[in-house]
C-alpha cells in the first residue's frame, strides 16, 4: 500500500485569499495558540484537559501538532494533533496514532484546511511506524478521510439507584471499595492485564498514562479516579470512574473501566456507586460504560439496567502489509487450533485497487505483500470496512451481507476467513 505523497512543511496553502501556512508546532507558545484557536471553535470543550494533553501528557511533543497559521494576523486558525499510543491484538503490540484535536476557527471553515493537515498527519504517522490511526469524534465527519467505525466504545448499562439492592438489614459484607494509592499500581496493572487478556483488541494502558489521567487537575472534566475493590482487606479488582460527575451527561457515577471477576464483588461495587450517587450526585443514574460482556455488565443487566448502544472507534488502517506482518503470530495460532492446521496456500484479500496476499506454508506465516489487483480474491474487503473483520467486530459473512462491495469467493474461503479473523469482543479504553 503506497505512502501518501505530501509536500514538505512548512508550506503555503495556495488558493487562499489570505496568506495561510501549514506547519508543525515548534514550542509551548504555539501550543497555547492552538488551545486558543480550538476554544474559539468549540467553546464548550474542557480547556483544562485539552491544555494538559497537549503540554503534559506522557510522550507529548509540540512537533506532533499540525497547525495552519494566518501569517497576516499571526493567529492559529486550524489544527490537528497526533498522539502516539499502542493497542494490543491478542497480546501483539500495535503502534497506533490517535487524532487528538481537530478544529478550525468558524471564519476559516469550508476551505479544506483540515484535509490538508490530515494528509500531513497520515504521512507522519506512517513514517513513525503506526499501523493504525483512530479517533472517537464527530459522527460521520471522519469518513471523508478514510475512517470507519470498527470497534465499540462507550455503551454499557445504566441503572437507577433504586434498582441496586442494599444489603439485607443486619447483614455485613466483607467487600469494600477504597481509593487506590501509588502502592496499588503493580496490582492494578495486573488486574487490567487479566481483564483484557481474552479480548481481540484492547488498549495498552501504561503506568505513566494511568497516573497522568488520575493526576489531572481537580477541575479537569476528564480526570479519572481509580478504586480498589477488596474482600476481607484483600484486593480483588478495580474500578475507574470519572473523578467528578458531569451533570449535563445525566450521570452520577460513571464507571469507565473495571476488573471484577467475582459476582459478590460486582454487587459491592454497584452498591458503592449507588451510595456515591445518592451522597454526592443527587441520585443520578449509575452508568457502567463497558461495551462488552464483563461480569460487572452482566450484574448490571441482571438488575434490570437499561442497555445502551455503544458508539465506536473510527479506524483507518495506515499500512495493511505492516499490520498483517505484526499479527502473524496470532494468525498462526488460530490456524494451529483449527481444521486448517498445517495450511500451505496463499490467501488473497481484495481491497479494490490492490490486494493483500498472505502466504502460509505448513501452517506458518511466510509473507504478506500488496499486489495490483488481479484474479478474483478469496474475500473482498473495501479498505474502510476491512478493520471490522480483521479486529473481530463483524464476521466476514455479516460484512458481505451488509456491504455490497464486500464478498466471499466460496464456502472454503469463508471458513478460512472465519478462522483467521474470528468475531469476538474488543474494548479499547480511551488513552487521550
Amino acid at each position: 500500500m503506497r505512502t501518501p505523497v505530501c509536500p514538505a512543511l512548512p508550506r503555503a496553502l495556495s488558493g487562499e485569499p489570505r496568506p495561510l501556512v501549514l506547519r508543525r508546532a515548534a514550542d509551548e507558545d504555539d501550543l497555547e495558540a492552538v488551545v486558543a484557536a480550538h476554544m474559539a471553535g468549540f467553546g464548550d470543550e474542557d480547556e483544562i484537559t485539552l491544555r494538559e494533553n497537549l503540554l503534559h501528557r506522557p510522550g507529548a511533543r509540540p512537533s506532533d501538532v499540525f497547525l495552519v497559521e494566518d501569517t497576516a494576523s499571526g493567529e492559529v486558525v486550524s489544527s490537528v494533533s497526533l498522539i502516539r499510543e499502542a493497542w494490543r491484538y491478542e497480546g501483539v503490540r500495535l503502534p497506533i496514532a490517535e487524532v487528538g484535536i481537530v478544529s478550525t476557527r468558524p471564519a476559516y471553515r469550508g476551505r479544506a484546511l483540515v484535509r490538508a493537515q490530515f494528509e500531513a498527519y497520515h504521512r507522519l504517522a506512517r513514517r513513525e511506524g503506526c499501523v493504525l490511526s483512530i479517533i472517537s469524534g464527530i459522527e460521520h465527519y471522519y469518513r471523508q478521510f478514510g475512517y470507519e467505525y470498527a470497534l465499540p466504545t462507550g455503551g454499557g448499562v445504566t441503572l437507577r439507584p433504586e434498582q441496586i439492592p442494599d444489603l439485607p438489614a443486619g447483614e455485613e459484607s466483607a467487600w469494600r471499595v477504597r481509593p487506590a494509592t501509588s502502592e496499588d499500581m503493580p496490582g492494578l496493572l495486573g488486574f487490567y492485564e487479566a481483564e483484557t487478556r481474552g479480548l481481540r483488541v484492547s488498549a495498552e494502558l501504561t503506568e505513566a498514562v494511568w497516573r497522568y489521567q488520575d493526576g489531572l487537575p481537580e477541575a479537569a472534566r476528564e480526570r479519572r479516579a481509580t478504586w480498589i475493590v477488596e474482600e476481607g482487606g484483600v484486593p480483588r479488582g478495580f474500578l475507574r470512574t470519572w473523578a467528578r460527575a458531569i451533570p449535563e451527561w445525566g450521570e452520577g457515577v460513571s464507571i469507565q473501566g473495571a476488573h471484577l471477576p467475582h459476582h459478590d464483588g460486582c454487587l459491592a461495587a454497584l452498591r458503592w456507586a449507588k451510595a456515591e450517587s445518592l451522597r454526592a450526585h443527587g441520585g443520578r443514574p449509575v452508568r457502567v460504560r463497558l461495551p462488552y460482556d464483563a461480569p460487572l455488565v452482566g450484574a448490571a443487566r441482571a438488575l434490570g439496567g437499561e442497555v445502551g448502544r455503544p458508539y465506536g472507534w473510527l479506524v483507518r488502517v495506515l499500512d495493511p502489509v505492516a499490520l498483517m506482518a505484526r499479527i502473524a503470530p496470532v494468525l498462526e495460532r488460530r490456524l494451529a487450533e483449527s481444521p486448517f492446521a498445517g495450511l500451505s496456500r496463499a490467501f488473497t484479500i481484495g481491497m479494490m485497487t490492490e490486494s493483500l496476499v498472505l502466504r502460509f506454508r505448513g501452517g506458518r506465516f511466510r509473507q504478506v505483500s500488496a499486489v495490483r489487483r488481479g484474479p478474483r480474491a478469496d474475500i473482498t474487503l473495501p479498505p474502510p470496512v476491512a478493520p471490522m473483520v480483521w479486529f473481530g467486530s463483524r464476521s466476514m459473512e455479516e460484512v458481505a451481507d451488509w456491504y455490497a462491495d464486500a464478498s466471499i469467493r466460496d464456502r472454503s474461503a469463508g471458513r478460512l476467513a472465519d478462522v483467521l479473523f474470528p468475531k469476538g469482543p474488543s474494548w479499547a479504553c480511551s488513552l487521550f
